[in-house]
């Protein structure tokens, strides 16, 4: 019976009563000292009971006393808790502020540089169509015929501004892909006749490169249902990235795997590669892994992230697999259609 008054007790919830019961003059320093010996003495009737119930017993206290000081400390954490409740509510409410005051504060900053990237490209496209009509004239003789270090000159010109549109395209297109949401419109095409188109004409602005193409099954058309604009700019952008990053004589490999349900499109070189722990930072946009003014490697940094999001916008992913030294090799898969 000792033991079940003792588990429903609420002085249970009151360790420090003894303490307490001094505070308030109920007992003196020196009951509360002979109560803890009692509890405390295994020859003790009191051995191991309630401290509260040991005072009552030994005549210190009344059970009145014994419970308003129980129900006294109770109710006094219950203000405290309710009071600390309120503090960390009080707190909460705070940091929610100042976090959603960021939030805007970041969201402006993003629209700040989305309008900025928006029009400096608008800005620089409108003096590059001069150069470029003035260039093209040039070229084709209607201002005078050119002696051959001129057409020289003339070539690396045009190859350049070529490269300054390329890069104010990619701009534009990022600014629409960040603001919104990546829009394609799809259609039937052959891939693997893009692809091969697309390696032609990188083969004929870049002679020397080798690029090799393998579709398997062979001489099969491939027919995909995908934003046949927008496919060809990222296979175009993966296979001119894996020239960038690898020596001129080294082999880049695009190949196309397919099955009755899909068709996968990969890129290999043997270039550089890419550390494990950098392979994710490579599509944040405008990140250079290199990001010093000395680097070697060209761009602003926005092809893998624009690629990254047109594949995603077709329901599918730009996976990379890359070893230091021995090269990289990017893939996706697209939805194939049976004829």
């Amino acid at each position: 019976m000792t033991i079940k008054a003792k588990q429903l007790s609420p002085e249970l919830l009151v360790p420090l009563i003894g303490d307490y019961l001094v505070d308030r003059g109920f007992i003196t320093q020196k009951d509360l000292k002979l109560a803890l010996s009692n509890q405390q003495d295994p020859a003790s009737q009191h051995y191991n009971q309630l401290l509260g119930q040991i005072l009552v017993d030994m005549g210190k206290i009344d059970r009145s006393i014994l419970d308003f000081a129980v129900f006294e400390q109770i109710k006094n954490w219950k203000d405290a808790i309710e009071q600390s409740n309120r503090q960390l509510e009080q707190r909460v409410k705070q940091r929610t502020a100042e976090l959603e005051k960021a939030l805007k504060k970041i969201n402006e900053l993003n629209q700040l540089k989305a309008n900025f990237i928006s029009n400096i490209s608008h800005e620089l496209r409108t003096p590059l169509t001069h150069l470029k009509g003035y260039m093209d004239l040039m070229s084709s003789g209607d201002l005078g015929m050119l002696k051959g270090e001129q057409k020289h000159v003339l070539d690396i010109m045009n190859r350049a501004t070529d490269r300054l549109e390329r890069l104010i395209e990619d701009l534009i297109l990022f600014t629409i892909a960040d603001h919104d949401e990546v829009i394609i419109i799809c259609e039937k095409f052959d891939l693997a006749a893009i692809t091969e188109g697309i390696i032609k004409n990188i083969r004929v602005a870049f002679p020397t490169r080798n690029i090799s193409f393998d579709s398997h099954p062979e001489d099969t058309k491939i027919w995909v249902f995908a934003d046949q604009k927008k496919i060809s700019w990222v296979i175009n952008h993966l296979i001119e990235n894996a020239s960038k990053f690898s020596d001129p004589e080294s082999e880049i490999n695009v190949r196309i795997d397919s099955d009755l349900g899909s068709a996968k499109i990969s890129i290999i070189d043997h270039g550089i590669g890419i550390q494990p722990e950098k392979l994710q930072e490579i599509f944040e946009p405008f990140h250079q892994l290199d990001g010093s003014s000395t680097r070697r490697y060209g761009g602003v940094g926005l092809g893998l992230a624009l690629s990254k999001k047109i594949i995603e916008a077709h329901d599918s992913s730009l996976n990379v697999h890359s070893e230091i030294e021995f090269g990289s090799k990017f893939d996706f898969s697209l939805k194939r259609l049976i004829k």
